[in-house]
């Protein structure tokens, strides 16, 4: 068997899937340190522990320690994401013939992309031992799918995970090809000129844009392994004691105990983890909402220019806006998919567990666990948020109002003030035009 088919068959814990995300952060400065297996030492009474309950442990394991390139490779994104700040570019965005308006928008957006670049991977590196901590919650309710049920899939979650950053990095080397096309026409048929201040700059939108977009990639991708493991969760509480026939063998009462009790510590452990996901990785999901919203908005006003002068710059701008909102609208739909699952299977959980206690009323002790179960879920729910709002199907519903809000106040600028966006380089290319036939 080759080298990569043994690495794939051989994926058999939280850690190892989610490697393909932590080299990819790593690679753009995000993810500031390394962590590696280590040989657990000897403990006599969990030996001991694990032989009586058949519960087999992996000897390793994991330690995290920030080494020299990880110093140098957070130390150089750093500079590159603030750089911005201490550059003179912005006096290169108040030349482009539009508004104020539109210019102040994009500066304020290219400096939040690399504040927000910046502070997530120091917070990254802030919160260590609460990712370590995230990672042990997830492999202990691993270990008890494995005791009690069954193993989780492991390779197919890495193969989701492979597949999303490379569907992502296929999709934004299509939008850069998009962009390159339309681009080279505006310079064809505008005023837009191409120097070496423009070019670092779009270089800069660029490289901070895949990172942005990798970085919420990475995060579905964890979201889809706990959207995963609850989905298992539930299909088990629900085949353990709703879906059992008279027919068949009736499990011993202490299993029965004991089952409760795994299901749990292991629905605990998965709340506890999602939370702690959330609180070192939503950064950049939430700075991603604020970019629908921009680049939706530049789709509607160019696509409602090509209705009515469908000439070649506005179809090129057309072409460049509408492009990303397209596939921003994708990546958040599917944000927005995943964290309204893992709340409605949250949900569901509590259905199943009343539905439980109902079927269960003949064993007093069973009932009064489940019920102990049941007030546990009214505390501890898998909900994927930011602090300020939940990534669920309200947040679509609010996003998709503030569009409409935004295109009619944009629209109405359009109308009303002169040199507004499109309408800034199409009168001064008819100038240009004029001046110089």
């Amino acid at each position: 068997m080759s080298l990569w088919l043994k690495y794939w068959f051989n994926i058999g814990s939280f850690f190892e899937t989610m490697q393909p995300n932590i080299r990819v952060l790593k690679l753009f400065g995000l993810f500031p340190y390394t962590i590696s297996h280590v040989r657990a030492p000897p403990d006599p009474a969990r030996s001991h522990q694990n032989a009586v309950t058949g519960c087999n442990r992996s000897s390793k394991m994991l330690k995290s320690e920030v080494k020299f390139m990880d110093v140098v490779v957070f130390t150089l994104w750093q500079t590159f994401f603030l750089q911005m700040l201490y550059a003179s570019w912005p006096k290169m965005f108040f030349d482009i013939p539009v508004s104020r308006i539109i210019t102040m928008v994009t500066l304020i957006l290219y400096l939040l992309a690399g504040f927000n670049c910046s502070a997530s991977s120091t917070l990254v590196l802030l919160f260590r031992k609460k990712f370590m901590r995230m990672v042990q919650l997830v492999e202990e309710a691993d270990r008890l799918f494995v005791r009690y049920f069954h193993e989780i899939d492991h390779p197919k979650l890495h193969l989701v995970c492979v597949a999303l950053l490379l569907g992502s990095f296929f999709c934004q080397g299509l939008l850069l090809l998009n962009d390159v096309t339309a681009g080279q026409n505006l310079v064809n048929t505008s005023l837009i000129t191409q120097d070496m201040a423009k070019l670092a700059v779009t270089s800069y939108y660029y490289i901070v844009r895949t990172a942005h977009v990798t970085c919420v990639t990475a995060f579905i991708s964890g979201l889809f392994g706990f959207r995963e493991r609850f989905l298992a969760f539930n299909r088990h509480l629900r085949v353990c004691f709703l879906e059992r026939t008279s027919a068949e063998h009736t499990p011993s009462f202490s299993k029965m105990m004991c089952q409760i009790q795994g299901f749990t510590v292991i629905y605990s452990n998965l709340c506890d983890a999602i939370q702690a996901f959330c609180t070192i990785f939503v950064w950049q999901p939430m700075m991603f909402c604020a970019s629908v919203i921009v680049t939706s908005v530049f789709s509607i006003l160019t696509i409602g220019h090509v209705l009515t002068d469908p000439s070649t710059i506005v179809l090129s701008l057309a072409r460049i806006h509408a492009a990303v909102a397209i596939f921003y609208t994708f990546i958040f739909l599917l944000l927005v998919k995943l964290g309204s699952d893992l709340k409605r299977e949250g949900k569901q959980t509590a259905v199943l567990v009343h539905k439980a206690i109902n079927q269960s009323s003949k064993t007093p002790a069973l009932v009064e666990r489940l019920v102990l179960f049941s007030h546990h879920l009214q505390h501890q729910r898998p909900v994927v948020s930011c602090g300020l709002f939940s990534f669920d199907w309200t947040l679509a519903l609010s996003i998709i109002s503030a569009l409409a809000t935004y295109s009619v106040i944009l629209i109405q600028f359009e109308l009303g003030v002169p040199k507004f966006f499109i309408s800034a380089i199409l009168q001064q290319n008819a100038e240009m035009s004029a001046t110089n036939p």
